[in-house]
């Protein structure tokens, strides 16, 4: 059998690999069900028998709330895509959870992660172009000075925090764009940027 997974496959062990990465219990094989559309619980069990046979996951007694995902020491993690976020004025981003994308799995060693897709170039001076995919922690606080995904008035955006005398402002890396204020009522931040992804042939990836 080969060892390449197939994109249904792949799609699964992401979905798993958030479970592992949150601490959360596994999900039972109906909630697996239930997160993909299927109306069989054998087709959930055939999928995680395919991934235990390929090496990604152990299926202690065959139950799916003692699956453990195999992390490599070396490789890569599939995380979710759901799609993109504006690098500019803020507007309201994407969702479309049915893509994955390989990042290092060193990248991902605590916490759930998914993966954004920048648009815009207000983050141009800390490296960060149109076009490249941000791989995101999900948490709801961030340091001074990191990179946060944030959503203000239902919009979300990139940006650089900065944290001066108890107010929290986000920051362009481009002087042509405005600093954005915090307000707790109407604004969270999502994410932190843990790493980046660039392709010079847009083509590979979604």
């Amino acid at each position: 059998m080969s060892k390449e997974l197939t994109n249904v496959q792949a799609k699964i062990l992401a979905y798993l690999q958030q479970f592992a990465n949150s601490g959360e219990p596994m999900p039972t094989l109906r909630e697996i069900c239930k997160a993909f559309g299927w109306a069989s619980t054998a087709t959930a069990r055939d999928h995680l028998r395919a991934l235990a046979s390929k090496g990604k996951i152990t299926l202690p007694g065959g139950r799916s709330r003692q699956i453990r995902v195999i992390r490599a020491r070396s490789g890569v993690t599939h995380l979710p895509f759901i799609g993109g976020v504006v690098a500019g004025v803020p507007i309201e981003a994407e969702e479309n959870i049915d893509r994955v994308i390989p990042v290092p799995s060193e990248w991902t060693t605590a916490g759930t992660h998914f993966v954004l897709r920048v648009v815009g170039d207000s983050m141009v001076g800390a490296g960060i172009l149109s076009g490249d995919y941000v791989v995101i922690r999900s948490q709801a606080k961030a340091e001074n000075g990191e990179i946060v995904v944030a959503t203000i008035d239902g919009e979300t955006t990139l940006k650089r925090l900065r944290r001066s005398r108890g107010v929290l402002t986000l920051i362009a890396e481009n002087k042509k764009y405005r600093s954005i204020p915090i307000h707790s009522e109407s604004s969270t931040v999502q994410g932190v940027v843990v790493g980046l992804l660039r392709s010079y042939a847009h083509k590979s990836l979604p």
